[in-house]
């Protein structure tokens, strides 16, 4: 009896296929993903940043997607409002102070703009600015109204507004950190500062002494010299040097003392 031929299976050239779909769903998948992340709703996303960062006292997602390093951020004196850098998250307290500062502004008549290198004596006053953080204000001063060229001695017509601030700040419970900075032009000469880093420093210190002596309390006081390395315009213009060369004052609410360590009972 003959044996009946086998019929060798034909080869499935089509599987390809099984891969070709999953891969097709994997790309489908990727692009629904994609066009869901593109349709969150922004203003959504700004409450709950804003309502996050009331709870931890942290200044998250500003506006141009960087986190905020001292001096920067800064949003110029304006009126109460929504908004990051506004204002509008600072204490009662805190709002008071600012309010108590641009008072001294008019009162001295100043116009919170920066002074031109060649006009000559300049009010104190008009070196002034106050800036706005969410926890904080920022009280900025020129450098070319409180001190003389490469000097860290404040003249005295400055002193009578540094007095007038220290006035405000001791009557409140804030701690003010003294911020001292430079454009980037080396110093000339054999001066006794050697770099910006310490014409800064001194700056920042004389004023820190200032407000010492006119009442604010030196445990709430601090200092600090950041030389060139915190602009807040650029050094390729003089205008811009100008506003480089200032002196901050950082105010911020003081916080609660820690309570003394319970000693053990025996």
């Amino acid at each position: 009896m003959a044996r009946k031929k086998k019929h060798e299976e034909h080869a499935n050239h089509e599987r390809w296929l099984v891969s070709y779909a999953d891969f097709i769903t994997l790309l489908f998948a990727f692009f629904v993903v994609m066009f869901a992340v593109s349709q969150v709703d922004s203003k959504k996303v700004g409450r709950f940043s804003e309502s996050f960062a009331k709870a931890v006292g942290l200044e998250i997602l500003p506006e141009n997607g960087k986190t905020l390093m001292p001096g920067e951020g800064d949003q110029p004196s304006a009126p109460m409002g929504g908004g990051v850098g506004d204002g509008s998250m600072m204490s009662e307290e805190m709002k008071g102070l600012k309010q108590a500062v641009e008072k001294i502004q008019q009162k001295e008549g100043t116009d919170a703009g920066a002074p031109p290198p060649d006009a000559g004596p300049q009010d104190p006053s008009k070196g002034i600015q106050v800036l706005a953080r969410r926890h904080e204000i920022v009280i900025r001063l020129s450098d070319s109204v409180l001190f003389l060229s490469a000097d860290d001695a404040v003249t005295e017509e400055s002193r009578r507004v540094i007095r007038s601030l220290a006035k405000e700040l001791a009557s409140r419970k804030v701690d003010v950190r003294i911020e001292g900075h430079t454009d980037d032009r080396p110093l000339r000469g054999t001066g006794r500062f050697r770099s910006n880093w310490d014409l800064s420093t001194g700056r920042a210190t004389a004023v820190l002494a200032e407000l010492a002596a006119g009442g604010v309390a030196p445990e709430r006081l601090s200092a600090a010299g950041y030389g060139e390395f915190h602009p807040v315009a650029s050094n390729a213009t003089e205008s811009g040097r100008r506003q480089n060369r200032r002196v901050d004052l950082v105010v911020s609410m003081s916080a609660a003392p820690a309570p003394p360590p319970k000693e053990p009972s025996p």
